[in-house]
């Protein structure tokens, strides 16, 4: 089982300071991968109340958010190693071609380190913001994440779907990892499973207790046995928001978790705090 480690790149913490620091000990520390959110807004009025908080308010902390893209650019660029993901980008606030050439450009100032992970969206008011109907979200997100795909091919590139369309045309830079960097999907409702069988490589879960992961899995399994897929084939990016103990690793990876990432950006740290408790956090 690999661990991964979210960035400081959200809530009063969030500075280049802290972003090259932790960046830079993760990966002397041996941490495997860097994690980065993403918000664009903070809705004082929420539409859709936030599911993780009693009074259905995001905390705080998102009312800073580095861009995710960026702040992983910024890791890359003091790091040699250690791989980059996101958890995750909501697709419902970009332009696929726009992504695709962001995205593509990490992956290559990187020398191929990205690991892409998407999710549709929950927050009604983040996605009208961003100028996207939220009912067709879903369908929409199916469709650029094929976009994506298709403009990480050989050129030239054409394509022509209900909500995007790409003359034929080059597009470049092209990802360093072909045909394209990892894709994983966050959620747990809708087509959650269907979308990572069909379109992408694993799942990221975020939060799920760990006496629920179990069954959550086994749901992963069997949708991608009902589609002839192989489920070891779909790894498990489990984001855990408090300290695991050995035990609790060991149980994870008897699971199926492949890849653990743990975060300090919600304990209300300061960075000499952050880089204390990450030394200890993974098993030695």
């Amino acid at each position: 089982m690999k661990f991964g480690l979210s960035l400081p790149h959200i809530g009063k913490l969030a500075s280049p300071e802290a972003i090259r620091s932790v960046a830079e000990q993760a990966e002397a520390i041996g941490y495997d991968s860097l994690w980065v959110l993403e918000r664009t807004l903070v809705p004082v009025k929420p539409k859709i109340p936030y599911p993780a908080t009693k009074d259905g308010m995001l905390p705080d902390v998102y009312k800073i958010i580095f861009d995710p893209i960026e702040s992983l650019t910024f890791a890359a660029a003091v790091t040699s190693r250690i791989r980059l993901g996101s958890s995750v980008i909501v697709l419902s606030n970009h332009a696929p071609l726009d992504l695709a050439r962001r995205l593509a450009t990490l992956d290559a100032l990187s020398h191929g380190r990205l690991i892409c992970g998407f999710g549709v969206g929950w927050s009604q008011d983040e996605i009208e913001a961003a100028g996207v109907e939220f009912k067709t979200r879903g369908k929409r997100a199916d469709e650029f994440v094929q976009v994506l795909k298709k403009a990480w091919a050989p050129d030239p590139v054409e394509f022509s779907g209900k909500f995007f369309q790409i003359p034929a045309s080059y597009i470049g830079p092209k990802p360093v990892q072909m045909p394209h960097p990892p894709i994983v999907f966050g959620g747990f409702v809708g087509k959650t499973f269907e979308r990572v069988i069909d379109l992408g490589n694993g799942w990221n879960p975020a939060g799920v207790p760990l006496e629920h992961l179990k069954g959550v899995i086994d749901g992963l399994r069997a949708a991608a046995r009902a589609k002839g897929k192989r489920p070891e084939d779909f790894e498990v990016y489990y984001r855990a928001f408090w300290r695991p103990t050995k035990d609790e690793y060991k149980q994870m990876e008897a699971l199926g978790v492949n890849h653990v990432i743990l975060d300090l950006n919600f304990d209300g740290l300061d960075l000499d705090g952050v880089l204390t408790q990450m030394k200890g956090l993974i098993p030695s």
